[in-house]
């Protein structure tokens, strides 16, 4: 057994350490830095190169609870993550296996959970306190960005990407089984969200990845 997964482990690096240097083509890649996020995301990407300067990236992840933070006060969080990225390189350096690009990216996001929160009935001012409710959280978010890329090995199909950027996002936040006739009572909800008082919010947000990609 231990030898027979020993031969496979070989047959892959074998098939995956050819013609690295392949200008266009299909390949796939994996964030690892998604699951550190305020909504941890599980997932993984494929992208296309149509020459050696442009190419385009899709990403899915499905969205759990924070490895760092863990629920906190939410429970039952899910929901998905797509980040849509195109490419243009601006510098290619054949000595080093790199190279340098910008571009331009789409994220959207939602995800849903069970939050708690104090609610005010608008005609009697009586508060209702820690009251259960579904929060169901929209994100859309455009940015630009700049990034490197390097070959790992004279010949291989793998390669290192490292990006970052900035752009604005845009959050919609929809509230299902409130109390009838109340409005929510205002109060932050911690780092890395949006008080659940606000309904739109419009931000300013910095995508950082870390990306391992192989070629097909």
């Amino acid at each position: 057994m231990k030898a027979s997964f020993i031969s496979l482990l070989s047959a892959i690096f074998l098939c995956t350490s050819v013609n690295a240097q392949q200008k266009q083509g299909l390949y796939l890649s994996l964030n690892p830095l998604g699951v550190l996020e305020v909504q941890a995301s599980y997932g993984a990407g494929i992208g296309y190169r149509f020459n050696e300067q442009w190419e385009i990236s899709t990403e899915y992840g499905q969205l759990k609870p924070s490895l760092w933070m863990g629920e906190g006060k939410y429970t039952n969080i899910e929901g998905f993550r797509s980040v849509t990225a195109i490419k243009y390189s601006i510098d290619i350096n054949e000595y080093t296996k790199s190279k340098t690009f910008v571009g331009a990216e789409f994220r959207y996001k939602q995800f849903s959970y069970d939050d708690v929160a104090d609610f005010t009935n608008k005609t009697t001012g009586i508060t209702t306190k820690d009251y259960n409710y579904k929060n169901t959280t929209s994100v859309k978010g455009f940015a630009g960005l700049i990034g490197k890329q390097w070959d790992l090995g004279e010949s291989s199909r793998w390669a290192l990407e490292l990006v970052a950027g900035i752009g604005l996002r845009f959050k919609n936040i929809n509230r299902n089984n409130t109390p009838a006739n109340s409005f929510i009572v205002p109060k932050d909800t911690g780092f890395g969200e949006t008080p659940n008082y606000k309904n739109n919010t419009t931000s300013i947000y910095f995508p950082v990845g870390i990306r391992l990609m192989v070629r097909l």
